[in-house]
């Protein structure tokens, strides 16, 4: 099945910004401090149960927020609700979204003077009950254009707006009627500019597709509003909250399906429907999932190992040292234990990300245990093998690998400290391109070797694995900054993180350009410009792409790696 898949699917800003808020009060929570939100954050029972684990409730009551420091949700709140909540003694973090807020600033100006306001919503909506508090009690609710023959004909002075994830065509056919009535009312489309591009996606989608499949929560308004538009275009339309609502009988009827989501939908959710389309044969049903395959030897950290060993072949490659095939080993042993057993000290991320590859890892957890110890074995034994120098780096490096999510002693005062060396700043992003540098390098740490060679394939397979850890990390973007991981990607941002990686790639290319003219390298260096060229390519097909968390692509990235120092392996063999 041809699957195609709206760039615009997923969350949208006003839900990461309701998120972070909510995650910052989290990490900054003073001792004893009670955290809520105020009726349900965002429409995701995922994220939901997840700040659940971390102790935030979700409380209705007012009463019950008292003393309380609560987060406003993303829908916003009715002015005398925040009156109410502060006379309760609480602390209010407002994560409303902004699209909303400058919907209430709109009503809250025009009450002011005196204006009726018609609001095209759901009554019963969240946002649409918090809009109503701004009318100063000269508001109305409607949902079809014939509601507004029901109004008052003496109103003077009236605005029209609407509920952020209104059907763009609906307001525009209650807009054309109300016009009439009302000829001096005032009419401010105060649809959200994301929500009039999923629904205009989506009808682009309905002309290309044959059935169209709709992402998100069963009462999630701008979700059920996107398979509206997809039913007006008279076309099969499925509203979902996950694959297993999907029946595979019924969709190998379609030999091409349009995939959309809501703004509240969780990217791990949305590529496990895309997966499950993917792997229907039209009119046959279910076939071969050759990609589950790959993605399995990604969870089982195959290609971290193998890239790693392989690493190390590049090493060799560019100091024209004698190497052996112990140094491989060792480097992918390292590799191995250490992303197997710090898995298990970042489950909650991997929940968010990927509950199927978090289910994985618990129901493998023993082997993973059994075979890390073997592996961190294994590269002590090899380590001794090259020195004792080399025995005693790779006994530091391995303490320094297991210390990475443990909890360290803190000194009284210096409580704000992190507490981890993974709760560092950006240390998700820095410290593995060290480790995996250090270990590639560390069989010319002594011997006699010329230094400058040694620190120049250091810094070259830095480079690599920091572009490799960088790309990585906007796989992983989503569950990161749930669980307040200040990744890169977290702490900078998207953007501006893409223009790190290219600054990255362009020291690399100019990196290897240079080692073979400076005579600290040798020619091998010229081929690692493509591995660089290509990690560029794929930055741009990612950036186009909001699934990036396809395991297909973070295979990819792996691969990369991995040719490179196959062709490494081959220049060491017949130079």
């Amino acid at each position: 099945m041809k699957v195609v898949i709206a760039r615009t699917a997923g969350f949208c800003k006003g839900v990461r910004d309701a998120i972070e808020i909510t995650m910052n009060a989290i990490q900054h929570r003073e001792k004893g401090e009670d955290i809520c939100t105020f009726g349900p954050l965002i429409h995701n029972r995922q994220v939901l149960t997840m700040l659940g684990k971390k102790g935030v409730v979700d409380e209705n009551q007012i009463e019950r927020c008292a003393g309380k420091k609560v987060v406003i949700r993303a829908h916003g709140i009715p002015p005398y609700s925040r009156q109410q909540l502060h006379q309760q003694g609480a602390t209010l973090l407002d994560a409303t979204c902004k699209r909303v807020a400058r919907v209430h600033a709109a009503i809250k100006r025009h009450a002011r003077r005196g204006y009726y306001t018609i609001i095209v919503g759901d009554a019963d909506h969240a946002e649409v009950i918090g809009l109503l508090g701004y009318t100063e009690n000269r508001g109305a609710v409607i949902n079809r254009p014939e509601q507004i023959e029901e109004l008052p004909s003496h109103w003077d002075n009236v605005l029209l707006v609407a509920q952020t994830t209104q059907n763009e065509e609906v307001f525009r056919e209650v807009e054309e009627t109300f016009l009439k009535k009302y000829p001096n009312g005032i009419v401010k489309n105060t649809i959200c500019d994301s929500t009039q591009e999923r629904q205009a996606e989506v009808r682009q989608l309905c002309s290309k597709v044959q059935a169209m499949v709709i992402v998100g929560g069963l009462h999630s308004g701008n979700t059920l509003r996107l398979a509206e538009v997809a039913r007006d275009c008279a076309i099969p339309t499925f509203h979902v909250e996950t694959e297993s609502d999907l029946d595979t009988q019924v969709m190998a009827r379609y030999s091409r399906v349009g995939v959309s989501a809501g703004a509240s939908t969780p990217n791990w959710i949305i590529r496990d429907v895309i997966e499950f389309l993917e792997a229907i044969t039209p009119g046959a049903g279910t076939k071969f999932r050759w990609k589950h395959i790959l993605e399995r030897l990604a969870y089982g950290n195959f290609y971290i190992a193998l890239a790693t060993a392989l690493l190390a072949q590049i090493a060799e490659a560019l100091t024209d040292f004698d190497g052996s095939a112990a140094f491989s080993l060792m480097a992918a042993g390292y590799a191995f234990a250490m992303h197997s057993l710090n898995i298990y000290l970042d489950q909650d991320s991997i929940e968010l990300n990927d509950p199927g590859k978090a289910a994985f890892y618990r129901k493998w957890r023993p082997v993973f245990m059994f075979s890390s110890a073997l592996s961190v074995s294994a590269a002590l034994i090899l380590a001794y093998g090259i020195g004792l120098p080399n025995f005693l780096l790779m006994l530091l490096l391995i303490l320094l690998g297991l210390l990475y999510g443990v909890k360290l002693f803190i000194p009284a005062g210096w409580e704000k400290f992190p507490v981890k060396l993974k709760d560092i700043p950006t240390s998700k992003t820095f410290f593995v391109p060290m480790a995996w540098a250090a270990v590639c390098a560390l069989p010319y740490i002594a011997g006699g070797y010329d230094s400058s060679r040694v620190l120049y394939a250091g810094w070259v397979i830095f480079l690599l694995s920091l572009v490799r850890t960088t790309m990585r990390d906007f796989l992983a973007i989503q569950g990161d900054r749930l669980v307040g991981k200040e990744t890169l990607v977290v702490l900078a941002g998207e953007k501006r993180t893409a223009l790190f990686t290219v600054g990255v790639l362009v020291v690399l290319v100019i990196t290897a350009l240079c080692g073979p003219l400076a005579g600290i390298s040798t020619d091998f260096s010229w081929f690692l410009i493509a591995p660089a060229l290509i990690y560029g390519l794929f930055l741009i097909i990612g950036s186009k792409r909001r699934l990036r968390e396809d395991p297909l692509y973070d295979v990819l990235v792996e691969i990369v790696l991995v040719v490179a120092g196959l062709s490494a392996m081959v220049w060491n063999l017949t130079h």
